[in-house]
């Protein structure tokens, strides 16, 4: 057992524990706990359900007011703090605000786009010399590379035992999301519907694969303002909605893959992560997030068309019919424990943050 060190030593602060950053704060706490490091976590807005233990609620409404969330933060803080996690750009700049001097901040880019503001831009040269910022993805690593020198990569992690002790079966699984077992090849589709997500592709890819005699049917485990425009493109398509599902992340296993569908926006792929640790094969397009996740585990169609994914699902079919599939994702799962599970967020703090930093 890692000695405690006193402290906190480590705050981390987000604006909301929105998913998938209630989860994220939870995983980087546990990695702190692995380092023998005290931590707290401080989210500037209410809990969006039930409020997170050990989280310190700042209960803000509206977070866009900087000087007064920094003054909240202010009085938040404890004195003690070392090192800040800043997830995201409004906790980075409410940090600023509270007028804390602490010896290390890291702010992570969780998204593309982190600089695309002038002012953003500005308030970098003028105020952050001496923060580090860092992409969860290579692609979003390179992207702050032309506002600021030296960023550093540092990937979302889940706790992948605790994934393991939640998730059920496939018959409970499907039970829970209100469909009865089958023969067919199911494929899931998981998050929100929205434009970026471009769910409509997997629902012109079920017909493509339908047209060509594939026993396949699609189940949509997500709710958004898509949903009433999918459903009509769907028409009599075997294809389930099941609208949100809380913590849909136990119930992988009702999927013989998952699809991905998202334009090239996402800067991880949280989901490709989970089917990963849950033994399901995903497929994908070409989006920089979940391929860096995947790496060569992953199916790929190259080209956004019903056709290409439709060929991409066939392989995995193909794949778990001659025995290939096992084996990749017996790969899956190891690259998931390697690179992105808690002991690996572990090393990289303890790298980033107290490797050269004097601890009390």
């Amino acid at each position: 057992m890692t000695e405690r060190r006193s402290g906190p030593l480590a705050v981390q602060i987000v604006s909301n524990d929105h998913p998938p950053f209630g989860d994220l704060c939870t995983t980087y706490g546990r990695a702190f706990d692995s380092l023998g490091v005290s931590h707290h976590t401080i989210a500037l807005a209410p809990p969006v359900r039930t409020p997170l233990p050990d989280v310190t609620y700042l209960g803000l409404e509206d977070v866009g007011r900087i000087r007064h969330a920094g003054r909240a933060l202010s009085a938040a803080l404890t004195g003690s703090e070392m090192v800040a996690v800043c997830h995201r750009y409004r906790a980075y700049r409410t940090l600023r605000a509270s007028g804390a001097s602490l010896p290390r901040v890291v702010t992570v880019a969780h998204e593309f786009g982190f600089f695309d503001r002038l002012q953003r831009r500005l308030e970098r040269r003028l105020f952050a010399r001496h923060v580090l910022f860092a992409g969860v993805s290579p692609a979003v690593q390179a992207e702050l590379g032309a506002t600021v020198e030296d960023p550093l990569c540092l990937p979302n992690a889940i706790d992948i035992a605790e994934l393991d002790r939640a998730r059920v079966g496939r018959e409970q699984a499907l039970a829970a999301l209100g469909v009865p077992d089958s023969a067919s090849l199911t494929i899931g589709l998981v998050g929100r519907l929205v434009r970026k997500k471009a769910p409509g592709l997997a629902v012109q890819a079920l017909r493509e694969l339908i047209r060509r005699g594939q026993d396949v049917r699609l189940l949509v485990v997500g709710d958004g303002p898509l949903a009433d425009d999918l459903k009509a493109l769907a028409g009599d398509l075997p294809v389930t909605f099941c609208g949100f599902v809380p913590d849909a992340r136990r119930l992988m296993q009702a999927f013989d893959l998952l699809l991905l569908t998202s334009e090239e926006v996402e800067a991880f792929g949280m989901v490709a992560l989970e089917a990963m640790c849950a033994g399901v094969p995903v497929v994908t397009g070409p989006n920089p997030g979940p391929q860096f996740v995947l790496a060569g585990s992953g199916y790929y169609f190259n080209v956004r068309e019903p056709g290409a994914v439709a060929e991409a699902v066939v392989q995995v079919d193909a794949d778990r019919r001659s025995g290939l599939l096992a084996e990749r994702l017996t790969h899956a799962r190891e690259r998931a424990v390697r690179e992105f599970s808690v002991a690996a967020l572990a090393r990289h703090l303890d790298e980033l943050f107290f490797h050269g930093v004097p601890r009390p």
